[in-house]
C-alpha cells in the first residue's frame, strides 16, 4: 500500500508535470507574440523610411497574413497570467521541497524572483493613499474612509505633534485606539469584496484624517503590510510631509 507521504509526493510530481506543460505553453505563446510584434514593427519602420526595398518586400510578405487578417494575431501573454503562474510554481515547488526532492528549493527561489519581477512591472491591483482633509478634498477612490470624528488625534499630544506615521510611537498610538484594528480589518474585507467582483481592475482606497500625518498615514502603512506577495500594492502618503496644520 502506498504511504501518505508517497501519495503526496506522486501528487506533487503530477502537478509539476502540469506546471511544466503550462510553462511551455506560456513560453511558446510569448515567443510567437514577440516574433509577430518584431515583424510588424520592422514592416512599419521600412515602410516609413522607404529604404532597403528588398528587405521591405521580404518583411511585407511575412507580415501580410497578419495585416490582411488571413492569419490570427498571436495573443499577448498577460501580466496576470505570468503572476499567477509564478505563484503556482512557488506553491508546487514548495510542496515538492517538503517531500525532500532535490532541487525543489532552488525552484521556489527562482519562481519567487520571477514573481517579484512581474509584480514590479505590472500595474497595481490595490492602491492605498492617505491624505488630510485640511489640505484638500479626498482623492478619487473606490473606498474613502474618514478617521477624523471617531478616533482621537495624536496631534493633541505635543510630544507627537511634529512626528508622523513613519515613527513607531505614532503607529502604536493609533493602533492602540479602540476601534482602529477593527476598522483595519473592515477595510481589508471591503477590498477583498471589491476584488472578488466580476469587473476586473485596480481597487483604490483613500484614508483621510485632519492633516494626513498621523491616523490616516498609520492606517495606510498597516494595510500595505498585510498583502506581501499576494497582491500588487502601492502605498502613497499625499500629505504626510506637509507642515503641521495650526488648529
Amino acid at each position: 500500500m502506498t504511504s501518505n507521504t508517497g501519495r503526496h509526493t506522486l501528487d506533487a510530481l503530477r502537478e509539476l508535470a502540469e506546471l511544466q506543460r503550462e510553462s511551455d505553453r506560456l513560453r511558446v505563446a510569448t515567443a510567437a507574440r514577440i516574433a509577430f510584434e518584431d515583424v510588424v514593427a520592422r514592416h512599419d519602420e521600412l515602410q516609413k523610411t522607404g529604404t532597403n526595398l528588398r528587405e521591405f518586400a521580404e518583411i511585407r510578405e511575412e507580415a501580410a497574413p497578419y495585416l490582411n487578417g488571413s492569419k490570427a494575431v498571436p495573443p499577448s501573454v498577460s501580466s496576470a497570467e505570468l503572476i499567477a503562474h509564478a505563484r503556482r510554481r512557488i506553491e508546487v515547488f514548495g510542496r515538492i521541497a517538503e517531500a525532500g526532492i532535490e532541487g525543489a528549493a532552488e525552484g521556489v527561489a527562482e519562481a519567487e524572483v520571477e514573481l517579484a519581477e512581474e509584480l514590479r512591472k505590472s500595474p497595481a491591483e490595490i492602491e492605498l493613499v492617505s491624505f488630510g482633509f485640511l489640505h484638500g478634498p479626498a482623492p478619487e477612490a473606490d473606498l474613502v474612509v474618514d478617521m477624523r470624528r471617531h478616533f482621537r488625534d495624536p496631534h493633541i499630544n505635543p510630544e507627537m505633534r511634529q512626528l508622523t506615521a513613519e515613527h513607531e510611537l505614532v503607529m502604536r498610538t493609533v493602533f492602540d485606539t479602540d476601534g482602529v484594528p477593527e476598522l483595519a480589518r473592515a477595510i481589508l474585507a471591503a477590498v477583498e469584496s471589491f476584488r472578488a467582483g466580476p469587473s476586473a481592475g485596480t481597487v483604490r482606497v483613500a484614508v483621510g484624517c485632519a492633516g494626513g500625518r498621523h491616523r490616516s498615514a498609520a492606517m495606510i502603512n498597516y494595510l500595505a503590510t498585510q498583502y506581501g506577495a499576494e497582491a500588487r500594492v502601492t502605498a502613497e502618503h499625499r500629505d504626510i510631509h506637509r507642515d503641521v496644520v495650526k488648529r
